[in-house]
């Protein structure tokens, strides 16, 4: 590309520049740009031709066109059940040790005892919502069904989530999941493809 880029460098316009330049300058998401195509300052983060770079330095900003589907978050989401249930299994276990709950035989006595019932559904949800939001604090970006997918959840910015809005979001979707899944249904009908809890912590799915 020819030298056509300017930048806004405290308040005052900087250039011309090529991509290449640019690039090396560590240019933020936020940065405004003039690009040759265009008429108008923008961020950088709005100009197509950045998003290799961003991409490369971890930041996937969410666009039409990346937002992964139900079908890869219903496949992650999978994967995800076998892990969490695997160590609620665990946890479960300690429960019974401690002579927290008893061993139950059956399905049918376990019915039968609400209290243990309750406390097995609390026990699976807290290891979700500890799962998940260490996952997506961490630099994974998302859980490990996620990454066998090449899925992670980003912010607006398309940077990785702090540990505060990783936990909100694991939360919400606890409760989704206690309701029936039915805080999924919105992936279908919202422009962003976001389920309940993607919309409660301001999150996006994408696929890599």
């Amino acid at each position: 590309m020819t030298n056509d880029y300017y930048i806004l460098v405290d308040g005052e316009q900087s250039g011309p520049f090529s991509y290449d330049e640019l690039t090396e300058m560590d240019l933020d998401i936020h940065t405004r740009v003039l690009s040759p195509l265009g008429d108008t300052w923008q961020d950088a983060c709005d100009l197509p031709e950045f998003y290799p770079y961003f991409e490369s330095r971890g930041i996937y900003l969410p666009t039409g066109d990346n937002l992964a589907s139900f079908g890869w978050r219903f496949l992650a989401w999978i994967f995800d059940y076998l892990v969490v249930s695997y160590l609620t299994s665990f946890v479960v276990k300690v429960l019974v040790l401690k002579n927290v709950i008893p061993v139950v035989q059956s399905y049918e006595a376990l019915l039968k005892a609400p209290r243990v019932l309750l406390i097995l559904q609390l026990s699976f949800s807290l290891t979700l919502i500890l799962y998940n939001s260490i996952c997506e604090a961490s630099p994974l970006k998302g859980s490990i069904g996620k990454k066998l997918c090449r899925l992670v959840v980003v912010d607006i910015n398309g940077m990785g989530l702090s540990y505060l809005n990783s936990l909100l979001r694991s939360a919400g979707k606890a409760i989704s999941i206690f309701f029936l899944y039915t805080g999924f249904l919105s992936i279908f009908f919202t422009e962003h493809r976001q389920a309940l809890h993607d919309m409660l912590a301001k999150t996006y799915v994408v696929k890599l």
